[in-house]
């Protein structure tokens, strides 16, 4: 019964930071959107996400590619 009791306390406490974690990232993209949405529009902001991912996916590429 103890161990069941431990191992059953491990995944709640488990599940319990995955949600914080989550909740964390959840407030963080909230907060800087809200900051971006006084500047530019939803479109915009979209759109320069868009350019930073593929910025960033080319920069990996080339050190993949230049590891050699």
């Amino acid at each position: 019964m103890l161990t069941l009791n431990f191992f059953e306390t491990i995944i709640r406490e488990l599940v319990d930071f995955f949600t914080d974690t989550k909740d964390l990232f959840v407030d963080m993209l909230s907060g800087i959107h809200k900051f971006l949405n006084r500047f530019m529009s939803d479109e915009i902001i979209i759109l320069f996400g868009i350019a930073i991912t593929a910025f960033i996916a080319i920069m990996i590429f080339r050190y993949v590619i230049n590891k050699r």
